[in-house]
């Protein structure tokens, strides 16, 4: 890239990315502050730093994503990332490794996901948590969705993946395999209006689980080991498809609601329950356990529990957010690299 390319780039960043950028130069990363950006040199300066640092890190790449990658992701991301250019296909999928490194334990890596003979990738996709990299020690990951190009229909994501106990990833290659992707997510925030909280179960029916899979929340490691489910009643109230309130009540004077996400092995449907009064005061859950009750762990429950002492619930409405989605698409994407390429 010649130094016109970069001054042109550097005079078509916006002042919100020129801010960004000065934030983290500064020590500021993660906190906004907001200001008027005069034309300084020392500014100037800092942004020229952080794009000509980013730029051979990406040498390989077209300008294109590496401009990109300048304001998506962190400045120390974009500085150590190495070209890597492989690619595999299938299904109608084209995935690419654009640029990764390795550094101690922890990756990041890069990629592209592009649709080259539908429509089934969209703005929403994302890996359904179905990527791994070839480690023999367990790891904790992350996927950042970067951004979608409809012209081309290719979505762009970052992987971070970390190992356990710092152990660091060795070996002459990695290999980057991606299973699962779920499109055509819909995101619903909504007043749950039909939901009669007026007709509450004070005695209700419990069942032992088959299996928990776990849950979260303030009071849930109390709450898992003597867990005992509201035994489904039916469809209360569905308030979006593939979203059903099957069971209310109270137990051991908690509120329960229980809602049953259908399919959520293929779909991932997911969601919370909340209060809200008209000053915008909110109450959500002390804890919430996803199980099962069949013995092939095949209907899944989410069972969502308030401590509603003190609270007086006529003057809350009831809001669900949820998240469903419709499209898996499901091939076999490996990509090979030597870790020479990718390493410090």
């Amino acid at each position: 890239m010649t130094r016109r390319n970069i001054s042109d780039a550097i005079s078509n960043i916006s002042n919100r990315y020129i801010e960004e950028a000065a934030d983290f130069q500064i020590g500021k990363k993660g906190v906004r502050k907001h200001f008027i950006m005069r034309r300084a040199v020392a500014a100037a300066a800092t942004i020229m730093l952080v794009f000509t640092m980013s730029v051979p890190a990406l040498a390989a790449a077209d300008y294109e994503p590496a401009y990109n990658l300048l304001y998506k992701v962190s400045p120390t991301i974009a500085q150590k990332l190495k070209p890597v250019r492989m690619s595999c296909e299938d299904n109608g999928i084209k995935f690419e490794v654009i640029s990764a490194y390795v550094e101690g334990s922890e990756a990041k890596i890069f990629i592209s996901a592009q649709d080259i003979d539908g429509d089934k990738i969209d703005e929403t996709t994302d890996l359904f948590d179905s990527y791994s990299i070839n480690t023999p020690f367990d790891c904790s990951s992350s996927c950042e969705n970067i951004s979608y190009d409809t012209k081309t229909k290719t979505a762009t994501f970052l992987i971070s993946i970390s190992q356990w106990n710092e152990q660091d990833i060795i070996g002459e290659k990695i290999t980057f395999r991606v299973r699962e992707m779920l499109s055509n997510k819909q995101e619903y925030d909504m007043v749950l209006s039909d939901l009669d909280m007026n007709n509450i179960s004070t005695a209700p029916e419990t069942v032992t689980p088959t299996h928990i899979f776990g849950g979260s929340g303030t009071n849930y490691s109390e709450v898992e080991n003597n867990f005992r489910a509201l035994k489904a009643t039916g469809i209360l109230y569905s308030p979006v498809e593939g979203v059903d309130i099957t069971a209310m009540g109270y137990v051991d004077g908690d509120l329960h609601i229980q809602v049953r996400y259908e399919n959520v092995l293929k779909t991932d449907n997911h969601g919370y329950i909340y209060f809200q009064n008209n000053e915008g005061e909110k109450i959500t859950c002390n804890a919430n356990v996803e199980f099962s009750t069949d013995s092939e762990y095949q209907e899944r429950y989410v069972e969502y529990i308030y401590d509603l002492s003190d609270i007086e619930l006529a003057e809350y409405d009831a809001y669900g957010y949820f998240v469903t989605s419709d499209t898996l698409i499901t091939g076999n994407w490996s990509v090979t690299f030597p870790l020479e390429m990718v390493s410090p």
